[in-house]
């Protein structure tokens, strides 16, 4: 995967994904990353933790979607199960427009598109979240449970507190393309707060109530 270095200790890939020299990205060979996605310092993808397999279509460990991201001291694991007396690792699958904040570990069999994740969330083996879900800050999915699209979970175990609009998906991917252009004019400028507000749309805090 060609790629070349940015400022602030980033690499950056030709198909525009932005990966911090302290992330630790282990089993690089088995990691795809579909474009504009954000790596921070401090994160951790697993693509080591694989099953064995002779199949090319299943050599990736984790894929993930165009314009994720990953914020600070993020986990990013394949789930695992015991399979005939062997432990036996799972490909985690990760669509567009995804955002994990800071903290969170994720060991899901797959997240949909249009997922925004809060801090210090822990989202279990083989869990599903389906397209348009928002996680608050904390909450724990257990293993193997499915929320379902629309959702607004939270707590522990975490449960569907509300839903969202069918507009969702558009203020989602609003939110994970201005995460991506912020993060890329930070590491050309100083002026943090001046680039918030030229960057974040207060509409999408007014028009989809996420809290």
């Amino acid at each position: 995967m060609a790629h070349r270095q940015t400022r602030a200790g980033y690499i950056e890939t030709e198909s525009g994904n932005r990966i911090s020299r302290n992330a630790v990205i282990a089993g690089s060979q088995h990691i795809l990353m579909g474009g504009r996605s954000t790596v921070l310092p401090e994160c951790v993808i697993r693509g080591d933790l694989k099953r064995v397999s002779t199949s090319a279509s299943s050599s990736a460990s984790v894929s993930i979607g165009r314009y994720a991201f990953l914020d600070k001291q993020v986990l990013l694991r394949p789930p695992f199960k015991i399979y005939k007396g062997a432990l036996t690792y799972y490909p985690v699958q990760i669509g567009n427009f995804v955002s994990i904040g800071s903290g969170t570990v994720v060991e899901a069999a797959s997240l949909g598109s249009y997922i925004m994740i809060g801090k210090n969330c822990i989202v279990d083996k083989f869990a599903i979240i389906k397209d348009c879900v928002v996680v608050r800050d904390g909450a724990v999915i257990p293993s193997t449970v499915c929320i379902p699209p629309f959702s607004i979970v939270s707590g522990n175990p975490a449960t569907v507190v509300a839903t969202l609009p069918e507009s969702a998906a558009d203020f989602l991917e609003r939110y994970s393309r201005q995460l991506y252009a912020l993060h890329g004019q930070m590491l050309n400028a100083d002026c943090i707060t001046e680039i918030m507000s030229s960057v974040f749309d207060d509409q999408i805090d007014t028009e989809v109530n996420f809290e």
